[in-house]
């Protein structure tokens, strides 16, 4: 049997503790891998000094915060099972670390928004996180508005002209 060498791996954290008589887990990991660990299929499990892969549950990850998430593995459906991978350390293959996607939402900084129904809406001042969340302040007359950004509210980024299009929920914007 190979096993997985850690030089291709990087450890992301660890299990603090079970949650619930279900089998779950609560991962403690550094805030800089929130991105890796919602796009991760499967962990690495640091056991008896082998890395061994432990495949997450379909709907089995749920964040309490930007740094912990409980997590619900497949095969692992009691506490005493999940009990023995407490204080274990967590890795991701090297090429499974995702940069953070607001790196590139925070240039759209400076951009003018505007809604596909009912045109500008103001200047882009902040473009903020919150565990995930991306939240653009936007100018808008005398007020702030807070606009949830998602791709899927996404019409066009125009980049030359600095024009950001958003289909966004209704009741988001007044007239």
């Amino acid at each position: 049997m190979e096993t997985i060498p850690k030089t291709d791996c990087e450890k992301i954290g660890f299990f603090r503790k079970t949650h619930g008589v279900h089998g779950e887990v609560v991962l403690e990991f550094e805030e800089h891998f929130e991105y890796s660990v919602e796009e991760a299929e499967r962990f690495f499990v640091e056991l008896d000094g082998l890395l061994v892969p432990f495949f997450i549950a379909e709907d089995g990850l749920r964040f309490k915060s930007s740094k912990s998430a409980i997590v619900k593995f497949d095969w692992v459906d009691t506490e005493k099972y999940a009990k023995r991978l407490i204080g274990a350390s967590v890795y991701l293959f090297l090429d499974e670390i995702v940069d953070e996607p607001l790196e590139s939402e925070a240039l759209l900084k400076g951009f003018v928004l505007f809604d596909a129904e009912k045109g500008e809406v103001g200047e882009i001042e902040q473009v903020d996180d919150y565990s995930g969340n991306v939240v653009l302040t936007v100018k808008h007359g005398d007020e702030e508005l807070l606009v949830p950004f998602h791709p899927e509210f996404v019409v066009e980024i125009d980049e030359e002209q600095k024009r950001l299009i958003l289909n966004l929920p209704e009741g988001l914007i007044e007239g």
